[in-house]
Order: C-alpha cells, then sequence, then structure tokens
C-alpha cells in the first residue's frame, strides 16, 4: 500500500527496475524516502502475485493427473476398454513432477525472497528519518539479497572439538554478507552513512548415535547483525562537548566535520535467547521491527550527543 492507503495497482507493482532486483538479488539506486517504501512494497507484491498463480497452475496439473488416475482405476469396472488408460498413470505421473520441479526452479531463479525484510525493517526506519532529511533529499542504498551461507560469503574455516559421546569430527564454517549499506544528508548538513552486515557461523558436526550407532551429519548456525553507522556532522554548525565516552562512538576531526563512528550488533542468542533457534540460519526477524528501527535511531542521537549546536 502507499502512504495514502491506496492499494498498489498493476502498474506501480511491475517494471523493470522491480524485475532487474528480483533477478539480480539486490539493488543500487538513490530514491527519496516514499518511493524507496513504495519501491520494496512493489516488490514484495510482484512475487506474491506471481506464487499465487504459481499455486494456481501446479494445484491444476496435480488435480487433472488425479481426476486421470481415477478414471484410469475406476473406468475398467464400468467400461472395459478404459483399462487401457492405466498404464499411463505413471507417465503422467513423471510429467507432472518435471512440471512441478521447472515451475518452481523458474520461480525460484526469477524471484528473490528477502524484500519482506526492507518492506518491513527499512520501511520504518526511512520513515523516522524523513522529517530530518533535506527537502526532496534521496537516500542512496544498495542492497545484496543473496544467501549468506554460499561460496561467494565465505570468510575462513576453523577446526571444531568436543567432548559429547559419540562425536566424530567437525568444523565451523564462518560466512559475512554486506545486506545494505547506504547515505543521506540531514537538513542540518550531517550526512549520514550507514552498513548493515550479517555473520553467521555454521558449524557441522559428525557423530555416532548412541543408539543406532549410525553417522549423522548435525548442521547448526549462530547470526549476528552489525549496523555500523559513520556520521559527519558540521562543525561550523555544531561544537564538540568535551570528554565523550568511547564505549558510546569514535570521534575524529576531518576538515569542516567531526566523524563519528558507532555500531549496533544485534545478538539473537544474546538477546533473545528464547526464541533463538540453532537450526536457522537467519535470526533478525526475531527482532521486532519497531525495535530495530529505534535503535538504529538511537545510534544518530549518540553522535548527536556529543555536539552541541553553536549560537
Amino acid at each position: 500500500m502507499n502512504r495514502q492507503g491506496n492499494v498498489l495497482d498493476v502498474e506501480q507493482y511491475t517494471g523493470a527496475p522491480i524485475e532487474r532486483a528480483h533477478l539480480l538479488r539486490g539493488f543500487n539506486s538513490k530514491k527519496t524516502p516514499v518511493k524507496w517504501i513504495r519501491f520494496f512494497r512493489a516488490c514484495v507484491l510482484q512475487r506474491e502475485i506471481a506464487e499465487t498463480k504459481k499455486k494456481k497452475k501446479l494445484k491444476k496439473v496435480w488435480v487433472a493427473f488425479f481426476i486421470f488416475s481415477a478414471i484410469a482405476f475406476i473406468g475398467p469396472f464400468i467400461f472395459l476398454p478404459l483399462g487401457i488408460l492405466f498404464p499411463f498413470i505413471f507417465v503422467f505421473l513423471i510429467v507432472a513432477a518435471l512440471i512441478n520441479y521447472f515451475t518452481n526452479k523458474k520461480f525460484k531463479n526469477k524471484f528473490a525472497d528477502g524484500f519482506d525484510f526492507f518492506a518491513d525493517y527499512f520501511s520504518a526506519f526511512f520513515t523516522l528519518i524523513e522529517e530530518d532529511l533535506q527537502p526532496q533529499s534521496k537516500i542512496s542504498l544498495q542492497a545484496n539479497l543473496k544467501n549468506t551461507v554460499s561460496k561467494e560469503s565465505f570468510v575462513n574455516e576453523e577446526p571444531y572439538d568436543s567432548n559429547t559421546r559419540g562425536f566424530i569430527s567437525g568444523k565451523q564454517n564462518y560466512y559475512e554478507r554486506v545486506i545494505s549499506k547506504g547515505s543521506c544528508f540531514f537538513n542540518d548538513g550531517s550526512l549520514i552513512s550507514f552498513q548493515f552486515t550479517e555473520k553467521i557461523r555454521e558449524r557441522i558436526v559428525k557423530k555416532r548415535g548412541s543408539v543406532s550407532g549410525k553417522r549423522k551429519t548435525k548442521y547448526k548456525f549462530k547470526s549476528v547483525y552489525p549496523f555500523a553507522l559513520k556520521m559527519k556532522i558540521p562543525k561550523s554548525k555544531y561544537s564538540l562537548k568535551p570528554n565523550i565516552s568511547s564505549e558510546l562512538t569514535q570521534v575524529v576531526e576531518e576538515n569542516d566535520f567531526y566523524v563519528f563512528k558507532t555500531i549496533r550488533k544485534f545478538d539473537t542468542k544474546k538477546e533473545r535467547p528464547d526464541q533463538y533457534n540453532p537450526y536457522n540460519e537467519s535470526s533478525i526477524t526475531t527482532f521486532a521491527v519497531d525495535y530495530f528501527s529505534l535503535e538504529v535511531i538511537n545510534l544518530i542521537n549518540t553522535c548527536y550527543s556529543c555536539v552541541t549546536p553553536r549560537v
């Protein structure tokens, strides 16, 4: 839906930029907050509509298969020549299975999963900072929606050992993907730059079952999400406070700006232990949208708390 509450029509959720974002599993552009919010929602809607069409198509295929199978089984009792259809049940089954496989594969290749996160979390973040931006100011945003546990995002591997019963061997793989990074100007001339990263530790353990004695391989994950913020505040409008705590932020002077760096690491296992699931790769959605966006805004407020406006 748009900001006036109107339902997006077909023209608004289709188009080359949206289709390209799905195919490339990411995007890189500059838009106003309102247009970004509409873009995120449009990408989600396009995938939802395509998924509905896909399900209807596959439903027709399987309904046709079961009708054919019913006729092939029951038909000979009514009309004997219909028995000739029985051998074709297996042919029809293979065809239906192939259609199902390739349809799902085509859908998976064409449409990315992950725009829901931007439609929820970043829409809330952009809504909160919209009033602080310069008039008609655009937010530069780059995003990567590819899977983090992949060769492309692999960082390093290290051995893992355990004293648990049945343990055979183990290793830990580390992955890191920059989900998004962007920048924008506030109406006081401050430049905000941010980077949101997903870091995943994949633990692979081979062990022998205590009862069956069979070898098993288990995969467990731990993910953290650092949100790094860099803020350049103009010296012409602000003066630096003395005795700034290094625990909150790092600050250096750069020409006409005070440059602040701060970070907020979202750790599900540490902060949401009751919702932590070691068998899920991603865990950022355990944090509520409002909580996430307000924590990010607090990073900005932390930087501003280190300066005072010049009179």
